[in-house]
This record gives structure tokens, C-alpha cells and sequence, in this order.
């Protein structure tokens, strides 16, 4: 039997393809964060590394209170990016739980319409037998 066309088949394909742009989108954020995130293990690994100097003049200390300073921003601008990151993901996982549910929505239109297609084809049959069954009866 050939598969039955309805209206919602090209609704339904367009769902499935906003489903699969947002979990890729969801997959490069992910990577994206993981990256950002090894990032940061470097810059504190970095900045727990940073040893004040023992001896010296005034502007060796100041040197490192400088280097020290530039690293923490260095680690507060990757947290902040990690944190918008996170946000990025949270509101793809909102858009990817809709998209799943207007996709489900068209699978069940779609599986109802093909459903009356059925029941419409049986009943005919049946139909069709009866005019047959009393064509044979009469005959």
C-alpha cells in the first residue's frame, strides 16, 4: 500500500528540521562552554602558579600585583562568558523543548488525519462487499 500524503507531512518535516538546527545550535554551545571552560582551569592553574617575589625593589612587587590584577580579569571576563554561555544554553534547551512539542503536535494531526484516511478506506470496503454480497444474493 502506498504511503498516504496529508497536509501535515510538509509541517512535520519542517518541525523535524527546526529540531535538528536547534540541537546542532545546542552542540556548538556545548562544545563552546567545554572549550571556555578549559579555559578557565588554565587561567586559575595560571594564576595559582603566580608566586609573589621573595626579594627585590618596590617595582618588582609592583610588576606582580600588575601581572596578578591582569589575570583575574582575564578569569572574571571568561567567567562572564561562561555564564552567558550557560544562558545561551538554558534558552536553546526552552526553544528545543518547544520545538519538540509543536513537532509532536504535528505528528498526532498527522497520524489523525491518516487514521479518517483509514477508517474512510474501510468503510467503503465494507461497503463495496455489501454491493457485492447483494449483487451475488440477487444474482
Amino acid at each position: 500500500m502506498a504511503k498516504f500524503k496529508t497536509k501535515f507531512d510538509s509541517l512535520v518535516q519542517l518541525k523535524q528540521l527546526k529540531i535538528d538546527e536547534i540541537q546542532n545550535n545546542l552542540s556548538k554551545l556545548n562544545k563552546a562552554l567545554q572549550e571556555e571552560e578549559n579555559i578557565l582551569n588554565i587561567l586559575e592553574n595560571e594564576f595559582s602558579s603566580l608566586t609573589l617575589p621573595k626579594e627585590g625593589n618596590f617595582a618588582l612587587i609592583n610588576q606582580f600585583k600588575i601581572i596578578q590584577q591582569a589575570k583575574i580579569r582575564e578569569i572574571n571576563q571568561k567567567k562572564s562568558q561562561i555564564n552567558f554561555i550557560k544562558s545561551q544554553i538554558e534558552n536553546t534547551n526552552n526553544q528545543l523543548k518547544e520545538a519538540n512539542l509543536e513537532y509532536e503536535k504535528m505528528k498526532y494531526l498527522q497520524s489523525e488525519e491518516i487514521k479518517k484516511y483509514l477508517k474512510k478506506i474501510k468503510e467503503n470496503e465494507a461497503k463495496n462487499m455489501d454491493e457485492i454480497a447483494l449483487m451475488l444474493f440477487k444474482g
